[in-house]
């Protein structure tokens, strides 16, 4: 389990957002691998959740391995949003294989007042 954290953090469109603080980090099924980058490093099946808020509206989205997940996306000046991700191998450190990692994406410009992600080992 992992729960980090961003404090006034200002969006650049299409970057992913830094989350600078972790507040929890149970085990090594998922870490903060980079302020930006959240690395998941068991098999199984993930809940992923999102939540901010900004004085403007601001666009989010989740990206698994650089691919936009259509389910986890979120726009307003609460933007939030839960969804399960699915990781079909360990990463067991071959050179052959890369981690699976997630990254929240800013689609717009902003400040977030704050935002908060939570990321759980459901199964």
């Amino acid at each position: 389990m992992l729960e980090a954290y961003t404090l006034g953090a200002t969006l650049t469109q299409d970057a992913p957002i830094s989350f600078s603080d972790v507040s929890i980090r149970k085990g090594c099924s998922a870490i903060l691998a980079s302020p930006a980058t959240i690395q998941l490093n068991t098999c199984g099946v993930y809940m992923v959740e999102f939540n901010g808020s900004a004085a403007a509206a601001v666009q989010v989205q989740l990206y698994k391995n650089g691919v936009a997940q259509p389910q986890a996306q979120s726009t307003g000046t609460s933007p939030s949003f839960c969804t399960l991700v699915q990781v079909d191998r360990n990463n067991n450190g071959c050179v052959c294989s890369s981690p699976t990692t997630i990254q929240v994406m800013a689609l717009s410009t902003g400040t977030l007042t704050d935002g908060n992600i939570v990321v759980t080992k459901v199964c």
